[in-house]
């Protein structure tokens, strides 16, 4: 009952590879054999946890030399590496657990934090922090293009990286940093009592990383990458606060957000 029938051509992409382990065409390997629970298990060990895999390459060098991997894919080195999208989807699904593991907790750090301030002031911020927990993956996907446009901006007088090839830099800068941070700050969610604290402690972190990147891919000094740092936290404190204000707007006009009707005394 292990065996399959006998493949004459590949599932992937129909190459005849009957004479062959792996497709000529597409590099898929043949699988002969009917899965089971053993090959899936070592499957998924070889695919993770193999130290020359794409994944454990790409999450190493986006620390230790992140020019490679991202020059390197707005270049054409394509299997090396994660694709920049792949790489943004396994992110998109860290933050998803993380979401879905501290949501009730941070609710209850701004309850607790925010007991002065009127009930339906604290319900309208209650229900405008669930809601960006339920639509997380679709907001940091929007995030990215908004990202790109504030680094194109600041690095205006360079021509190195268009705005798509900046795109590129944050589907594996921004992905990278928020999955990592996102895992690791989930203990301290429980053990600090400070929803401020909590949201904005790894803000310096996130930023120092992405000046880290862009110091690598322009290849520029300290001086000039804490300038251009500066310029970034500018610029995206503007955009900030515009599109919180829009988003606000939006989602009241389209019934996302409700304003709670406030009691007549």
């Amino acid at each position: 009952m292990n065996s399959l029938i006998t493949t004459t051509h590949c599932k992937n992409c129909g190459q005849q590879i009957e004479t062959y382990n792996f497709c000529p065409d597409c590099g898929a390997k043949k699988i002969t054999k009917r899965i089971t629970f053993k090959n899936l298990v070592s499957d998924f060990i070889d695919r993770f946890f193999n130290l020359d895999n794409s994944f454990i390459r790409t999450f190493l060098h986006l620390f230790t030399q992140p020019e490679v991997v991202i020059d390197g894919y707005i270049h054409g080195l394509r299997k090396r590496y994660i694709n920049a999208f792949g790489y943004f989807a396994i992110s998109i699904t860290i933050t998803g657990l993380y979401a879905f593991i501290v949501k009730d907790r941070l609710l209850e750090l701004v309850a607790s934090g925010m007991e002065t301030i009127p009930d339906a002031q604290l319900e309208t911020q209650l229900m405008l922090i669930e809601k960006t927990y339920q639509h997380q993956s679709v907001l940091s996907f929007l995030l990215i293009p908004v990202l790109a446009i504030i680094s194109r901006l600041v690095f205006l007088n360079y021509k190195k990286f268009n705005l798509t090839e900046h795109f590129v830099i944050y589907l594996y800068a921004y992905s990278h940093i928020v999955g990592i941070v996102s895992l690791i700050s989930i203990p301290s969610v429980f053990l600090i009592d400070n929803y401020f604290i909590v949201s904005f402690a790894p803000f310096p972190i996130y930023v120092s990383y992405i000046a880290y990147v862009l110091k690598r891919l322009y290849g520029i000094t300290l001086k000039k990458i804490l300038i251009k740092t500066l310029l970034f936290c500018v610029i995206g404190g503007i955009f900030y606060i515009t599109i919180i204000f829009v988003s606000v707007i939006l989602a009241l006009l389209f019934g996302i957000l409700e304003i709670p009707n406030v009691p007549v005394k």
